[in-house]
């Protein structure tokens, strides 16, 4: 087999690699050569030390990071937006004889809604839907689904 040869030699160069490492790390007891006192060069006495010197030390402008704060009960109210519900006023976008229609309120929120009721409405009827969430999960197009109980055409 040739897969084995090669994964020996790489676990020897690893191995190799961690001895070495191990062998000239400064608390082994011995200085490299190129640390000893006699070669260091001496900085002159009369210069003062540098004041620019990097520091570890956040600066004192920086504000903490925000954190999570853990509540001891739940909101009472949604935190998330949610759809309007109610009476909303829009432009039919998608019509027919349904159950699914779409429709484009005046605030620009675009909805997709459903209605068993059986209304027939055509594409660029205004009209004034009664809206509710709903919790069936079905497509009825692009938009918020949502259930259209109550329909009225505006003239």
């Amino acid at each position: 087999m040739r897969a084995r040869p090669p994964y020996r030699i790489g676990l020897a160069l690893m191995a190799a690699a961690i001895v070495a490492g191990c062998a000239s790390s400064p608390s082994s007891g011995t200085l490299p050569a190129s640390s000893s006192p006699s070669a260091a060069p001496t900085a002159p006495s009369s210069a003062a030390p540098s004041s620019t010197a990097p520091s570890s030390a956040a600066p004192p402008s920086a504000e903490p990071l925000p954190t999570i704060t853990l509540t001891k009960k739940p909101p009472k109210e949604p935190t998330d937006p949610q759809p309007s519900t109610g009476w909303v006023a829009g432009m039919v976008t998608r019509g027919g004889k349904g159950p699914c229609y779409g429709m484009i309120a005046d605030d620009g929120q675009r909805y997709a809604l459903y209605s068993t009721e059986g209304v027939e409405l055509a594409k660029g009827d205004r009209i004034n839907a009664h809206l509710e969430t709903t919790m069936l999960r079905i497509y009825c197009g692009p938009g918020t689904l949502m259930a259209m109980t109550e329909v009225e055409r505006i003239k």
